[in-house]
């Protein structure tokens, strides 16, 4: 019989560590759940697999707490709690050993995904947790989104909330931020988890091909149809359809998508009757629907149908505090047996760094620094030159220094328009984020300036 993990929960307020305890005891670990450090610290032995402790706590703190245990047990897993704003302190942590942080207030789903990749790298590594309990294993499966930032810990909030619903739901962000890990985590939430989950990315399928690549077409239907197909929608039936890169669907396609929506009907190419389907829609897009729209490239029926609950997954430079734990986490994954450390010019770079690719630009970089490292330890020499490249900032903040000989006010503001129009690849609404500016106010320029 397969033991329970065993948890030494620290935390002073009594309230949340009773919340915190719930949660974890329901999710099928053992739990010791303890109000000072003095406590955990005398509780703790080889057989304790994770400990959670917050940092700020009269007597004892966490950061001492965390070097104590590091003494004892240089193979501690130590996850650390921290206040809203808190960054500074968890990265600290991280570079004296901590797995991992969560900052409050404390998201359930974010800490139960946090307990379960501890546990699963005490499996990678061989240590006291032979096999997680089924409950961890979900858990873990459940939630692959890794992070500590208040802004996806609000995504996630949503996903708890609209995963047991069919509802229609609607992913926007930027390429590279995890909408399919989004799509994938609602799936594993919802009452659909034990059926198909079948991710289609719209634009990777030649236009003359995607009708009968998601509604499917009979024998003889089309040209070189030497079979039937089901197609995709079938292929998810009783589960859940994910339409990556949806603003790519052509036109004529668009009143198959709505009747699917609203009728759960597919209209199979060449059959004479529509099959029916029993099928969750999650979407995403990277692109300005909203445009699209103006311009009579979408359905505004379609667009509706699709925005029931529309959720914005935030760029990777909006929320810098998921840099250090996703760093972590990429370096455990391509390196599990190598106890890698960090500098800290390291840690300062990547958060400095603007990452127009996002999470996957970071996954690429870090994947690169552990496999060309020189030893143990990742350092700035590490690096790939991209990310060092220094910003210089004039007086007064800029970006750049003033030129002696004056400037056109107004040329340089369409430049810089039309420069993160291209960086945002069109997309009006990320532009208007990368500027901080209204969307309305980003329209208004684009019009003043005739940008196209």
């Amino acid at each position: 019989m397969t033991r329970r993990e065993r948890v030494i929960l620290v935390e002073d307020d009594e309230s949340l560590r009773e919340v915190m305890c719930f949660h974890l005891e329901e999710a099928g670990h053992a739990v010791l759940a303890v109000a000072e450090a003095e406590s955990a610290l005398s509780a703790y032995d080889p057989e304790t697999d994770v400990v959670i402790t917050d940092l700020r706590m009269p007597g004892m703190d966490g950061m001492a707490l965390l070097g104590r245990l590091k003494q004892r047990d240089e193979q501690a897993v130590v996850l650390v709690i921290t206040a809203y704003g808190g960054t500074d302190r968890a990265v600290e942590a991280m570079r004296r050993g901590a797995f991992h942080y969560v900052e409050k207030p404390v998201n359930t789903t974010t800490l139960l995904s946090s307990v379960g990749k501890a546990l699963e790298h005490l499996r990678r590594k061989g240590g006291g947790v032979e096999l997680a309990s089924q409950h961890t294993r979900a858990a873990d499966a459940q939630s692959p989104i890794v992070a500590s930032s208040p802004r996806i810990n609000q995504v996630l909030r949503l996903v708890d909330k609209i995963a047991p619903t069919d509802a229609t739901v609607l992913l926007r962000g930027e390429s590279g931020t995890g909408k399919e890990l989004i799509a994938r985590a609602i799936h594993a939430r919802s009452p659909r988890a034990g059926r198909p989950f079948v991710p289609v990315n719209c634009a990777a399928i030649p236009p003359d091909l995607l009708e009968s690549a998601l509604f499917g077409h009979e024998k003889g239907a089309v040209t070189g149809a030497s079979r039937t197909t089901e197609g995709r929608f079938r292929q998810a039936n009783g589960g859940t359809i994910f339409l990556d890169e949806i603003a790519e669907l052509p036109t004529h396609l668009q009143p198959k998508l709505l009747r699917v929506l609203q009728e759960g009907e597919v209209e199979v190419v060449g059959a004479a009757r529509p099959a029916k389907v029993d099928v969750r829609v999650i979407a995403a897009t990277h692109q300005d629907l909203e445009a699209l729209l103006e311009r009579g490239a979408l359905r505004q029926d379609l667009y509706y149908r699709l925005n029931v609950v529309p959720i914005e997954i935030p760029p990777l430079r909006e929320r810098p505090e998921d840099i250090p734990t996703l760093t972590r986490f990429f370096m455990r994954k391509v390196a599990p047996q190598a106890p890698l450390e960090i500098d800290r010019e390291v840690d300062e770079a990547l958060l400095s760094y603007a990452w127009p690719g996002n999470v996957r630009e970071l996954q690429n970089v870090i994947e690169r620094m552990v496999f060309l490292r020189e030893g143990e330890r990742l350092t700035a020499a590490d690096l790939p030159p991209f990310v060092l490249q220094p910003r210089a900032h004039g007086p007064g903040g800029l970006p750049f220094a003033l030129p002696e000989a004056g400037l056109d006010l107004i040329a340089l503001e369409k430049a810089i328009i039309e420069a993160a129009l291209a960086r945002c690849e069109g997309n009006r609404s990320a532009t208007a984020r990368y500027l901080n500016i209204p969307r309305h106010v980003l329209i208004y320029r684009l019009e003043k300036f005739g940008i196209k």
